[in-house]
């Protein structure tokens, strides 16, 4: 798997500006679907038009029926995903969205998406949220990207910033260039990151020993016909560094 890097402008013409009203795994943005976990609410007045910010294919468009608005769940809803299919977003709060936007339709980085729309009285915002796929799709492994903080600093269409996919399980650096990875297995976080590109979900990448790292570590070790105790001592470490260089990936602290 190899890195690859995305050109991503902001999602509001210039001069509009956006509020932070939550990002990742803070408020209503929970697991289990990466598309509500990772969600980035920017506030906007109603009516602000919305831009793509790659370029993209439609995966799926759920369109605006008011008479189905809830509080929560109301406007339009946009899948889709680089040409490349290893990375992805997904918009809503959104109505105005152009006819010609179908499955397949192809969208360029600054087109026309629609515009916030508002419910009750929820702050009137764009809940936007952003996934690599690790592997690519159909098959590869989704991961939800935290880039708000970055992506608030992102002042209009006109800025584009570079950012780099490692494909690996790690963050996506903006504007910066990826080197060959090497997996730190000395420490939590390397297993973790570790675990991922092989296909485990371990969660968030966050060096804390949860329970969805110890049920990843459980599962490799499960099909590596290791005693399945969820701890990465013993034997464990060593198969995981064989798995890893198995598949081309550097590994030391083992």
């Amino acid at each position: 798997m190899s890195a690859f890097t995305i050109d991503i402008c902001g999602l509001f013409q210039p001069g509009t500006g956006a509020t932070d009203l939550g990002g990742p795994n803070t408020g209503g943005h929970q697991p289990p679907h990466w598309y509500e976990q990772y969600g980035m609410d920017f506030g906007a007045p109603e009516g602000t038009p919305v831009r793509a910010a790659f370029d993209a294919h439609i995966t799926r468009p759920n369109p605006h029926i008011p008479a189905a608005d809830t509080p929560k769940v109301y406007g339009a809803q946009l899948f889709m995903r680089a040409h490349n299919d290893m990375m992805g977003a997904f918009f809503t709060h959104i109505t105005g969205v152009p006819a010609g936007l179908t499955v397949g339709a192809s969208v360029s980085r600054g087109d026309p998406l629609g515009t916030v729309c508002r419910s009750g009285g929820t702050d009137t915002h764009l809940h936007w949220a952003l996934v690599e796929i690790i592997g690519g799709a159909p098959g590869g492994q989704y991961r939800g990207v935290d880039l708000n903080e970055f992506l608030l600093g992102i002042t209009g269409t006109d800025t584009v910033t570079p950012v780099t996919f490692a494909q690996d399980g790690t963050p996506p650096v903006p504007g910066g260039e990826v080197g060959p990875k090497i997996y730190h297995l000395g420490s939590l976080r390397g297993i973790q990151e570790g675990l991922a590109v092989l296909g485990y979900d371990s969660g968030r990448i966050d060096g804390l020993d949860g329970p969805r790292t110890q049920a990843a570590v459980s599962a490799f070790q499960g099909d590596q016909g290791l005693p399945q105790d969820g701890v990465c001592g013993g034997d464990t470490p060593l198969a995981l560094a064989a798995a890893l260089q198995a598949k081309g990936f550097q590994v030391d602290g083992v």
